[in-house]
């Protein structure tokens, strides 16, 4: 682990310490936890990241409130091929601009970290990023209680998605037969509230569930396997945390190129933050069966076993006897 020494200095306020140090940061990973498995992914090269330092009442003694604890630094950073973070300037939508920029200089003592990335416009509260939208991979970080003094000043951060990931993939049953599967559009309602929501440092965006009115939709899908069209697709989202509540879903589908569109209003579930919620159509030469399991975030492998249905998945919706075209069947 790297340690960048103190310097000596008189800083601006007059404050006469013997020592201030240049804190560096390391890009920790982004933890995912769901219910299969906790997945480690780096943060990218390239991203930028804003870091928010504040110092507890008392020197670091109770537990964080932003709201009486003392802001002390703000600096914004990107990540580099060997996971630590040099100083960068950004604009407001935390896009790398030129330019030189300043790391953070701390005075002894103990601090509380938190981050996000990528590194938007934090509001005047310095507490406060407005618009987090669906379809932004936005994560956050905190790391309290730490020690910056001449032999403690590198921190390593780690951070985990505050939105949720779902992937829909329609793939044929073993007994299907069809040159050319894949899906056109799937259409969920019910969902967060709002298109976009804004985020505390340190806390996580509140999942809330709206009306048939809030809609969120996959419409890019890629094939399994470009040389075997027939073996289906996939396509994935990110999306706002939803509350639990049920959800009206409006499915099309492409078989050897006529379209089906499907309709069902899924069972209660939450979407939180973190998770990939898989969800699997199973073509059939009767109908359509429809499977879900949550995942790690990376997850988008079509697995071999019950015919592209990953093991562990619950069906939580069937269509029976639709008439797909009569050019298809059974093997």
């Amino acid at each position: 682990m790297a340690v960048v020494g103190c310097q000596r200095r008189q800083l601006v306020d007059g404050r006469d310490l013997s020592e201030v140090c240049t804190v560096r940061f390391q890009g920790g990973s982004i933890e995912v936890q769901s219910s299969s498995k906790a997945n480690l992914v780096n943060l990218p090269t390239g991203s930028t990241v804003r870091i928010v330092a504040y110092q507890r009442q008392s020197d670091g003694q109770g537990a964080p409130n932003l709201g009486s604890d003392t802001w002390k630094a703000t600096s914004t950073y990107k990540v580099i091929e060997d996971g630590s973070f040099v100083p960068c300037l950004v604009d407001d939508s935390g896009v790398e601009q030129s330019g030189v920029a300043e790391g953070m200089e701390l005075y002894n003592g103990v601090y509380d970290f938190y981050a996000y990335s990528t590194a938007r416009k934090l509001e005047a509260d310095n507490q406060t990023v407005k618009g987090v939208a669906h379809g932004e991979d936005f994560i956050g970080s905190y790391l309290g209680s730490q020690t910056i003094n001449r032999s403690s000043s590198t921190v390593n951060l780690e951070f985990e998605h505050e939105c949720s990931k779902l992937t829909f993939s329609v793939v044929p049953s073993e007994d299907m037969v069809c040159g050319d599967l894949t899906a056109r559009k799937v259409s969920l309602k019910k969902m967060s509230t709002t298109p976009a929501a804004d985020y505390t440092i340190g806390g996580d965006l509140t999942p809330t569930v709206g009306d048939e009115t809030s809609v969120c939709e996959l419409s890019s899908f890629s094939y399994i396997d470009e040389q075997q069209k027939g073996e289906g697709a996939v396509g994935s989202g990110i999306f706002l945390p939803k509350a639990s509540g049920t959800i009206p879903a409006d499915f099309t589908v492409s078989i050897d190129g006529k379209e089906y569109e499907l309709s069902a209003e899924l069972p209660e579930m939450a979407f939180t933050k973190g998770n990939n919620y898989k969800f699997t159509a199973l073509v059939t030469p009767r109908g359509l069966e429809l499977y879900l399991k949550v995942v790690s975030w990376n997850e988008v492998n079509i697995d071999t076993d019950m015919g592209g249905v990953p093991e562990g998945s619950v069906l939580i919706r069937s269509w029976d006897d639709v008439q797909w075209s009569t050019s298809m069947g059974g093997k």
